[in-house]
């Protein structure tokens, strides 16, 4: 059979980095890792081409040449994804679809998609195949159970043009331990992380450089660490391996902020290659914390432990959410202390939204908060209906994001960042020739044309006085912030603004006259 992979379009977003990609020489951040995943559980002697709409077009043609078309998706995706069907079905064409999207909300694509795959797939997959090359293929095919990671093949990276990604990615995990009350993940993977071994890691990796990429990988697990026992039998093997063949690459993963409390797997990490890591902190409110049972965050000093993970060698990056209950008026300037106190450059902020099947979105619905669908526009209201007035939260949240992404305030926690952060040795890989010329870019881009580049000056200058063997990651951080900062600057502020301005007015009261 003939496939055509397909990977809809991503809107814009804090974490596309599209400013910043053209210092690389970059058209996207990420591969779709799913896909290439899926073209190696089908049978390896179909045909198989890959179109990623966020690198390039797809064409009739391109369809019309394959006998079945598969996509991916997750919920922000599904504007794309649902065009790229439609086309599909015009032009006669099967189509199969799966990931998160059609997990959550298998109902909304049974008329779009001729067939639907509800869960992770694994052990579905080479059945959905036999039966299309059978012409039986039912509407639906559901993973019961939770398939074994040890058992995954090497993803099919060679499908990939490296050229156009600044980073490639890998998994080695899925699931948590935690009952974060947002969260989709464990209703997804469930809270028993399911790990792949050591070997299969290695054989991804080697996979990754024989296209002759070079660079960050991303360890996608939505916490690396949530099966300590076997992360820690795996890091030393992987830390060998990447000694052994000297490879061009250095890791950073997500994970729960409890790695802080583990320095001998902060240090297996660091010496296996990760650099940085992203952790879900969420509030610096208690209150919050406790109601949407982030407990793994509770009886600690957050601050002083994103510090320690700094000084141990691990770069913070952190996602925050406003929109909590237990949210005050006081909860936007507290979250803006928050973020500059612990020194975290990349601070995700967003509003509390109820993803389907989540404990918080059924909570909602049974205390009627929940808003009908929205379009998706992370700058609108979400589906969530918050204790604090309409206003207060669009006028808060555009105060936390025009204060965090402000030039000055940026290189100010840049600063504070690169001045505690101590990497291990051997950590980091060493320059090339297109590092240095994505140095260039974005000294020309941010130093000579942009709008803030007095202050960009300062910040490099600072470093060269302070700091002069960071310099390299100085720019590295300054050039991710050109994307925080003109994001900001020419949406976020605009988008927030026009939504204030489209709230209908505040009853006003009118004095009883007796």
């Amino acid at each position: 059979m003939r496939v055509l992979l397909v990977n809809p379009r991503f809107p814009d977003s804090y974490w596309s980095g599209r400013h910043s990609l053209s210092f690389v020489g970059r058209k996207s951040l990420l591969p779709p890792l799913g896909l290439v995943t899926v073209a190696a559980l089908l049978p390896q002697r179909w045909s198989f081409r890959l179109v990623d709409l966020n690198v390039e077009g797809l064409s009739d043609e391109q369809i019309r040449g394959a006998d079945v078309v598969m996509l991916t998706g997750m919920l922000v995706q599904k504007p794309s994804l649902h065009e790229t069907l439609a086309r599909c079905r015009a032009l006669g064409v099967r189509t199969v679809v799966g990931g998160p999207y059609a997990t959550a909300l298998p109902e909304e694509l049974a008329d779009a998609a001729d067939h639907v795959v509800v869960g992770e797939g694994e052990d579905v997959l080479p059945v959905l195949a036999a039966e299309l090359e059978a012409g039986r293929a039912q509407p639906c095919y559901r993973e019961e159970g939770k398939p074994d990671l040890s058992r995954a093949p090497v993803p099919r990276f060679d499908l990939l043009e490296p050229r156009h990604y600044h980073q490639m990615c890998v998994q080695y995990s899925r699931g948590c331990p935690f009952t974060c009350e947002f969260c989709d993940i464990i209703v997804m993977y469930g809270r028993k992380p399911r790990t792949k071994t050591a070997a299969q890691m290695t054989a991804e990796l080697e996979a990754i450089l024989a296209t002759g990429f070079s660079g960050d990988v991303f360890f996608v697990d939505d916490n690396f660490i949530g099966n300590k026992k076997a992360v820690k039998q795996m890091l030393p093997e992987l830390a060998d391996w990447r000694r052994r063949t000297r490879a061009p690459l250095e890791f950073y993963t997500e994970a729960s902020i409890n790695l802080a409390d583990d320095d001998r797997l902060v240090d297996l990490m660091t010496e296996a290659g990760f650099t940085s890591v992203f952790v879900g902190i969420e509030s610096p409110s208690a209150e919050s914390l406790k109601e949407t049972k982030k407990l793994q965050n509770l009886k600690r000093d957050l601050v002083s432990q994103v510090h320690g993970l700094l000084e141990r060698g691990l770069d913070v990056w952190a996602g925050f959410i406003l929109g909590f209950d237990s949210d005050g008026p006081d909860i936007f300037d507290r979250m803006t202390r928050f973020i500059q106190s612990a020194a975290i450059p990349y601070a995700m902020v967003g509003m509390l939204g109820a993803l389907p099947n989540t404990p918080l979105y059924h909570r909602l619905e049974r205390e009627g908060r929940l808003r009908p669908e929205q379009s998706g526009d992370q700058f609108g209201l979400t589906n969530v209906i918050t204790k604090l007035p309409v206003a207060q939260m669009i006028a808060g949240y555009r105060k936390v994001l025009e204060t965090v992404y402000h030039p000055e305030v940026y290189f100010e926690r840049c600063r504070a960042n690169l001045a505690r952060w101590k990497p291990a040795p051997g950590s980091m890989r060493r320059l090339r020739g297109r590092d240095l010329l994505a140095a260039a870019r974005a000294m020309v881009g941010q130093g000579v044309r942009g709008p803030y580049r007095r202050a960009y000056w300062r910040f490099l200058r600072w470093v060269a006085q302070h700091h002069p063997a960071k310099l390299s990651r100085a720019i590295a951080q300054a050039a991710a912030g050109h994307h925080y900062i003109t994001y900001t600057r020419e949406v976020v502020i605009p988008t927030l603004t026009r939504k204030a301005e489209e709230l209908p007015p505040a009853p006003v009261a009118v004095p009883c006259v007796n």
